[in-house]
């Protein structure tokens, strides 16, 4: 009992020790918190206010905030922070937050519906959508750029402008073939107009009825001019888009009034696989195509970046996996720019600064479009909105001038589009490029406030595979009494097709009726013999053994770097494989009449051939090589040194040459 007291002291002494030697975790905001929604005011007059997890802040970002999509359980919408409800009738309305976090290092937060109870009508019931910027009758906007593992709202907008589209069916079409892997998931749709699910094989169908309507095309916020067509004109667009696109959904609406606005609120899930296409520019594609043969059916196609953070300033390179193969220096890239004025007011000058890699010509830089759009300031008047382009070898730099650029943050702005701007542009290449990646990254400017930093925009170049084919014959040097003879070797190799960086390359080859032949020296003797009944003296013995061979060999290991275009230099391991071997041993007797001993009179052999064994054994060989010539894709020539682990000869060398497609 006495030693209790010291005891327990000494384990409460060393308990204290170890847990103020333990440092404190640390605790971070929840990203599995859903959004939460909180209702303000009185029935006349009710607001939404967002409750959301505390921002992380991204080191060296800008001020990081929240954007705010409101799916409001009736049809409507809203982007702003406060949202005002504008229900006309009683009922339950599922609201649903999409908050997105931008400059933020955590996740968006999670959506969770919550049903709002509306016991009488709200006085102040307008509501405008302020959806629409161009002229047809479809358009579709997504709340955030698609983050892989995240999800995204497309929200599609259909009207009757002139009353003779009141009903139709509407499809959009998703995941493009080029990718070679699905981008999304359409994880839920909502409608709140009565549209019905419908098949692309029902619109087929009804398309067989003749008709002459007139075709207009809408791509982006503007609509092309009509162009004549007819009902075939019409299924040739849908397979097309069946060509570009893997997946698709149909609905069918009718009943719509003229100049009414509808909206269908599509939930995406970005799959995680396109973490690999991050920065790549996607695009789906929503069409109208009235019932009415005799009307225009639309389409707008919606670009859309791969993010793996939400920043709304952002560079794009269009299709930035590029084809190596059929690249030349004519090919064009397409950069997009798009900004966002955050601020709490108007911005008046925008300077975009682009590093351009040095693989690119800074003079073959085109203006393709821009917002807010403007003329050139070359030919503008004084303080009138222009824009400036200016070039040097390594950037280009994009100012626009006296223009009116709202905050999204500025009191009054209800519309968050009219916050962004954007520049798209071609460039081409100097010359056919190495097969290495490269970036660029922008810089933007709002008045004379910091510069902003884009992430960087990456082309990569499609890996290819390059099939070749070789034809050569193993050297070495002869001995007195040992010879190494075959016919042509063939062989077939498969590599990346032109590697500028190191690589891995694999072979294989067919040696087909190999002889290794191996000759004992003579032993002389003084004796007679008796040959076809004459008496001949035995000058001397001796025995010539062949080994005959079908082989497989194979080049599972072969390291290769190519110094310039026209040398190479590799290393490797060669595994042999006898198929079938055989052996024959040849004993020959030479005889001289015994007047005449030193003159060879007569050479008697027989031959004794071994039975034949197949797969018998096994070799390898370490070996080194170097190539001359076209050695990315065409003619070459290259000489191997070997070294067999076992065999009679160790070392030889095979001259080759090589053809790769």
């Amino acid at each position: 009992m006495r030693y209790a007291v010291p005891v327990l002291t000494l384990l409460l002494l060393l308990s204290s020790i170890c847990m103020a030697q333990t440092p404190a975790t640390p605790t971070f905001p929840l990203d599995t918190v859903p959004a939460g929604i909180i209702i303000q005011g009185t029935d006349d007059s009710l607001q939404l206010v967002a409750q959301l997890r505390p921002l992380r802040q991204i080191a060296g970002a800008p001020t990081s905030f929240y954007t705010y999509f409101w799916e409001l359980g009736d049809g409507t919408f809203s982007f702003n922070k406060t949202p005002e409800l504008h229900y006309k009738d009683t009922g339950t309305y599922q609201v649903r937050l999409y908050a997105t976090n931008n400059y933020d290092d955590g996740k968006a937060p999670p959506t969770k519906p919550r049903p709002i109870k509306i016991r009488k009508p709200v006085k102040n019931s307008a509501w405008a959508s302020h959806f629409f910027h161009g002229g047809g009758n479809i358009e579709m906007k997504i709340n955030r750029n698609p983050k892989p593992g995240e999800d995204f709202m497309a929200l599609i907008g259909y009207r009757n402008i002139g009353g003779d589209v009141g009903s139709g069916t509407l499809l959009l079409f998703y995941n493009e073939k080029e990718f070679g892997h699905a981008a999304f998931n359409l994880a839920e749709k909502r409608s709140y107009h009565g549209e019905d699910s419908s098949s692309l094989n029902a619109l087929l169908a009804q398309l067989e009825t003749p008709a002459q309507p007139d075709i207009a095309f809408a791509k982006g916020p503007y609509a092309a001019p009509p162009l004549a067509g007819s009902n075939a004109a019409t299924k040739a667009m849908l397979q097309a888009m069946q060509e570009t696109y893997s997946h698709h959904t149909v609905l069918h609406y009718s009943n719509i009034d003229k100049a009414a606005e509808q909206f269908l609120f599509l939930n995406m899930h970005t799959l995680p696989e396109m973490v690999q296409d991050t920065n790549a520019t996607v695009t789906m594609t929503a069409m109208l195509v009235p019932d009415n043969p005799l009307m225009a059916p639309e389409s707008y196609a919606l670009e859309m970046a791969v993010v793996n953070s939400h920043d709304p300033n952002r560079l794009q390179l269009k299709k930035h996996r590029i084809n190596y193969r059929f690249m030349g220096k004519k090919k064009e890239l397409t950069y997009k720019i798009q900004f966002q004025n955050t601020g709490p007011g108007p911005a008046k000058r925008v300077a975009i600064g682009i590093a351009i890699p040095r693989q690119l010509n800074t003079e073959t830089i085109q203006l393709k479009e821009i917002s807010p759009a403007c003329i050139s300031c070359d030919s503008a008047y004084a303080q009138q909105s222009c824009i400036d382009t200016v070039r040097t070898k390594d950037s280009v730099y994009f100012v626009f001038r006296n223009i009116y650029l709202p905050g999204l943050q500025q009191e009054g702005v209800t519309d968050e589009d009219s916050t962004k701007g954007f520049v798209r542009y071609s460039i081409l290449f100097k010359k056919k490029p190495k097969k290495i990646p490269f970036s660029s990254r922008a810089a933007i400017i709002f008045d004379k406030n910091e510069p902003i930093y884009t992430n960087r925009a990456t082309a990569r170049f499609i890996k290819g595979i390059s099939p070749g084919i070789v034809a050569g014959y193993t050297i070495l040097t002869n001995s007195k009494d040992y010879t190494l003879k075959g016919p042509l070797q063939l062989g077939a190799v498969l590599a990346p097709y032109a590697p500028d960086r190191p690589y891995f390359q694999v072979e294989a080859y067919a040696g087909i009726m190999e002889k290794e032949t191996t000759e004992t020296p003579i032993t002389r003797e003084k004796r007679d013999t008796l040959v076809g009944g004459e008496t001949y003296l035995i000058g001397g013995r001796n025995s010539i053994i062949t080994h005959s061979r079908q082989s497989l060999q194979l080049v599972p290991l072969h390291f290769r770097y190519n110094i310039n275009n026209w040398i190479g230099i590799g290393v490797g391991a060669m595994a042999q494989i006898n198929i079938h071997n055989s052996t024959s041993t040849e004993a020959k007797v030479y005889l001289a009449h015994i007047q005449t001993p030193n003159v060879l009179a007569k050479t008697v052999s027989s031959t004794l051939k071994d039975n034949p064994k197949w797969f018998a054994d096994l070799n390898a060989a370490p070996f080194a090589d170097i190539q001359v010539g076209k050695i990315k894709s065409g003619p070459a020539i290259g000489f191997r040194y070997l070294h067999q682990v076992s065999g009679d000869t160790k070392d030889r060398f095979f001259l080759y040459a090589i053809y790769k497609l």
